[in-house]
């Protein structure tokens, strides 16, 4: 038991696998691969707060119920969704502790809008791994509406976009003004995170008990890829969000979604 949760939680679902989900968004996202100085640890203490960041994510995936996962565990999505939500906290430590008035403001701006579409997306994921065992029209229609809602919580769970920090802040966001190689292992953290979102809500929306593992896990990675493929598109296309119009917008769209999923799943619970 103790080695399958050593692979769980270096190899896979774990660690090695966060690393992976984070190259893989840089490259979707942007075309690029992360720089050295992303992926190598810093003396700095920021470069150690961004390595607390990656094995919190690392950690986290390993409560999910990933296909062929070598040491599932029943509920384990709330002790992924405890250190997830500490994974996305941690990166804003240093913007909200500069000093400097307009990085506290992009920081508390993030904060606010990011908090709200992570409650959505993990209270719809939540309702979905709850939901296991009863298969029929009403879950699977409930399952698509967890999808659904997961999607369009997740600009403003990983502050994306119209989501994003404030234009004035420039190309590096709320990590300007640190060094570069701190500032990268920041942002590959960051990105690491959002990855890991992506694929939440891919595994959220799965009827497990429908599919074989190997196509659940088709599901996840070409699910996820389309995703951040469609990010990345949209990037730049859409105006910036106030942060009372963000909070409009996600409580809304996703919000509204999400309780048609608790219904659907309601319904097929009790059918």
């Amino acid at each position: 038991m103790i080695v399958a949760e050593l692979i769980a939680l270096v190899i896979y679902p774990g660690g090695l696998l966060a690393i992976g989900l984070g190259i893989g968004y840089r490259l979707l996202a942007t075309r690029q691969l992360p720089a050295n100085g992303s992926l190598l640890l810093t003396t700095e203490w920021i470069g150690w707060l961004a390595l607390a960041t990656l094995a919190l994510i690392a950690s986290g995936l390993t409560g999910l119920p990933w296909p062929w996962h070598p040491a599932p565990r029943p509920f384990g999505w709330l002790g992924a969704w405890a250190l997830l939500e500490i994974a996305a906290w941690l990166p804003l430590w240093p913007a909200l502790s500069s000093g400097t008035p307009r990085l506290v403001r992009a920081a508390v701006r993030e904060a606010q809008i990011g908090v709200l579409g992570r409650a959505i997306l993990w209270s719809t994921a939540a309702l979905s791994f709850a939901s296991a065992g009863s298969i029929n029209g009403w879950t699977l229609s409930g399952h698509l509406l967890v999808w659904i809602a997961g999607l369009f919580s997740l600009p403003a769970a990983i502050n994306w976009g119209p989501f994003g920090p404030e234009p004035s802040l420039g190309p590096r966001g709320i990590t300007e003004g640190l060094p570069a190689r701190p500032a990268a292992a920041l942002t590959f953290a960051r990105e690491t995170l959002a990855a890991a979102l992506v694929a939440v809500v891919w595994i959220a929306g799965l009827p497990r008990e429908l599919l074989p593992p190997w196509a659940s896990l088709s599901v996840i990675a070409g699910g996820s890829a389309v995703t951040i493929l469609g990010l990345g598109w949209l990037q730049g296309r859409l105006p910036r969000l106030s942060v009372p119009a963000a909070i409009r917008a996600t409580v809304m769209w996703a919000g509204g979604v999400a309780v048609l999923a608790a219904i659907a799943l309601g319904w097929g619970q009790s059918a």
